[in-house]
């Protein structure tokens, strides 16, 4: 830990070197600084966080899950009329569209029937169930399914955009039109928002450095961030007497992605001796905050689908026992994909320092995000790390461990393939009880999970109104504050 000291100390007299004491901002903007911009303002096509949280807040979703996990929606009321029908109703006062249109029917079942047809999109797969999508009036109208579904109405989570638009073959890439809180100003340099009730503009600061980022909150160029940051500049935003903090748990499990079609990581102990030889307990400790929680599975714990599962403890000496019993050829060298994100980088450096204890060279590939998300999705990689973000429905394990969904068929990446796996999803689908599943996996050991990250913000005093979400969303800028007065 001496050597992030060393780091921390030079990169800030390094900085105020540079840069001096700038002058506060004074604009009528809120400046959010952020680790990773978003990728596609597009909500079609999104696969990262960071584009996923910005759309909430300039789109409407038709459906949404609120705390407790459960489906909700603004837009419309629905009734399962059988299990192969469901009929929907629109409700009065819809949202009203950035470009000045109300939204109405046609605008919902546009939106439900383009995402239908747009093979690249993560929606096709999870509408492929849909019959057909009949309009019965101006506020009514009926989904048909091919088969029954006890969990179809979380697959109606998309949000809506507007019809005219859509046949119009609009970039909402490049300009975005939604009927979210914001509504979109510009991208370049930086991406702005404006807040339709009262105008406040928020620019959000891509920061990759999280140095950078702390120092350029405490010379008040930044208002606001949140997360990724590791413990030792938390703590010091934490002793700052002008910079208020905030922690929370978190929902978003962090995992190390395994290539099963490897030689090595195809077998079973192997897979078990690199997640023994993990010390989470210790690198939580060290590099993250006390909301961290360790992850034996995909879903949080207070998800109504969570298994309860004994934790596999930190043990290197099993671990090297296990690999000493497989007669591997040495040296043993493996290569772990992540992004350049500093702070993940970090959390990589000291994985391998722990590998290497069982005898295992790791060697770490860090690539900016659209290569190394392309490389994942194209199952280039033989370990990767990663975050699931927005985790809701417990689905997400046959999306990902089923072997008629390996790509380019679906998103199993790891290429796991087991068919006593595959029988249990069928009946975890029609029974919605997922606990054989969960087990299963985990004594697989199909992936790495490492922890529940824990959320952080920091901002100077001047900003109000902000709170923590757990699953790490942005949502509370439609509440944030900024005053002038207070900063001094």
């Amino acid at each position: 830990m001496n050597n992030i000291k060393k780091y921390i100390v030079i990169s800030f007299t390094y900085y105020f070197l540079l840069v001096g004491c700038s002058d506060l901002n004074k604009e009528n903007i809120i400046y959010f600084g952020i680790a990773q911009k978003p990728q596609n303002l597009d909500p079609r096509f999104q696969s990262d966080a960071a584009s996923e949280r910005i759309s909430a807040l300039l789109y409407s979703s038709l459906f949404y899950f609120d705390k407790r996990y459960e489906i909700k929606s603004n837009i419309v009321d629905w009734n399962k009329v059988t299990p192969l029908k469901y009929k929907f109703k629109i409700k009065k006062q819809l949202p009203i569209f950035h470009h000045n249109k109300n939204m109405g029917i046609e605008d919902i079942i546009a939106t439900l029937n383009n995402l239908r047809s747009q093979h690249k999109s993560p929606f096709y797969l999870e509408l492929k169930n849909i019959k057909n999508v009949i309009k019965l009036s101006e506020f009514n109208f009926e989904i048909n399914l091919f088969k029954k579904d006890s969990n179809f109405l979380s697959r109606l989570a998309f949000y809506v955009l507007p019809v005219d638009l859509l046949h119009k073959n609009h970039n909402f890439s490049t300009n975005p039109v939604g009927s979210g809180p914001f509504k979109f100003i510009e991208k370049y340099p930086n991406l702005k928002i404006q807040r339709r009730i009262d105008s406040q503009i928020i620019e959000l600061v891509n920061i990759k450095d999280p140095t950078v980022r702390v120092l350029k909150l405490l010379n008040g160029e930044i208002d606001l961030l949140q997360n990724d940051l590791p413990l030792e500049m938390i703590k010091l935003l934490e002793a700052k007497e002008k910079i208020i903090t905030l922690k929370e748990f978190g929902a978003n499990v962090s995992y190390i992605g395994f290539n099963l079609n490897d030689s090595l990581l195809k077998q079973h102990k192997f897979r078990k001796s690199l997640t023994l030889a993990v010390d989470r307990q210790s690198l939580m400790k060290h590099f993250l905050n006390e909301k961290t929680r360790v992850a034996e599975q995909i879903l949080p714990p207070e998800h109504w689908a969570s298994e309860k599962i004994n934790s596999l403890n930190y043990n290197p000496s099993l671990a090297r026992k296990y690999i000493k019993q497989l007669a591997i050829d040495e040296p043993i060298v493996l290569t772990l994909k992540t992004s350049t994100d500093p702070f993940r980088v970090k959390i990589a450096t000291l994985i391998q320092k722990q590998f290497d204890s069982i005898g295992i060279k790791l060697i770490i590939k860090s690539l900016d995000w659209g290569t190394y998300f392309k490389d994942i999705q194209a199952g280039k990689f033989q370990l990767y790390g990663l975050t699931w973000v927005g985790i809701r429905n417990p689905e997400i394990y046959e999306k990902i461990f089923n072997s008629k969904l390996i790509p380019p068929e679906g998103l199993n990446r790891a290429g796991y393939s087991n068919q006593e796996t595959d029988a249990l999803i069928t009946n975890a689908k029609e029974s919605n009880l997922w606990n054989k599943v969960i087990k299963k996996i985990n004594a697989d050991n199909a992936f790495m999970p490492l922890w529940f990250e824990g959320n952080f913000a920091a901002f100077n005093n001047n900003i109000s109104g902000y709170y923590i979400h757990t699953d790490g969303s942005w949502d509370a800028l439609t509440t944030v504050r900024k005053k002038y007065d207070d900063f001094n």
